[in-house]
């Protein structure tokens, strides 16, 4: 498979970093990963899209967590709407759906305009036209309720406040994937409603944090 957008071997490195956890990815999926990498790279000479800077670290960090999350829902049965809230760059919405299709559709939700133009960008070179970018700022459940979902994520928002309101834009056997060390969610969101209850925990790669993945019942 050929490489774009650089010297660095992706297609390679990804493969083989799945591989590594267990996943095999087919060509089309590599490819789809291809364009997030190829235009994270354009933009990223106008935009600050990411810290992580060295391409390993980047597949590692975030296309492998991306798909060990994506892998982590599947063997749950999650399907359904995703909501990614501080979507930014993609991650892990992207990935997630990569490893499980029935992730879908994807709502993207930023704050920044300037990020959301890539998140819309990004959707249309993918082609996924089921899916689709919010621009807002949330600082309670109340602000996502007309954006129900089946499967709710975030790595770019501090999620406590939403955990302890039980997330309301949160559909009744929807899960939250949470990417946190288990003792986080204790100290910082005590009081989570009865509605939520932790169903199982899982590891990531060379990382003390782990996934964590709770079901609203």
């Amino acid at each position: 498979m050929a490489e774009t957008g650089g010297a660095f071997p992706f297609s390679q490195e990804i493969l083989r970093a799945a591989q590594g956890q267990g996943i095999t990815l087919s060509e089309d999926q590599v490819r789809t990963m291809e364009i997030h990498r190829d235009l994270l790279l354009t933009w990223g000479r106008r935009m600050n899209l990411t810290a992580i800077r060295e391409p390993k670290k980047v597949v590692h960090r975030h296309f492998l967590e991306g798909l060990l999350a994506g892998e982590f829902l599947g063997r749950h049965k999650a399907s359904g709407t995703v909501l990614d809230l501080g979507s930014g760059n993609g991650f892990p919405a992207i990935p997630i759906r990569v490893a499980r299709p029935e992730a879908a559709p994807l709502i993207l939700v930023e704050s920044s305009r300037k990020r959301a133009a890539f998140l819309r960008a990004l959707l249309r070179e993918l082609g996924w036209g089921d899916s689709r970018v919010e621009v807002r700022r949330v600082e309670t459940g109340r602000d996502l309720l007309d954006l129900p979902c089946d499967i709710f994520t975030t790595r770019g928002v501090a999620p406590f406040g939403l955990l302890e309101e039980g997330l309301p834009f949160l559909n009744r056997g929807g899960f939250a994937l949470l990417f946190m060390r288990r003792r986080d969610l204790v100290e910082k969101a005590p009081q989570l409603p009865p509605a939520l209850r932790v169903v199982a925990e899982g590891p990531l790669e060379g990382r003390e944090a782990g996934m964590i993945l709770l079901e609203k019942r």
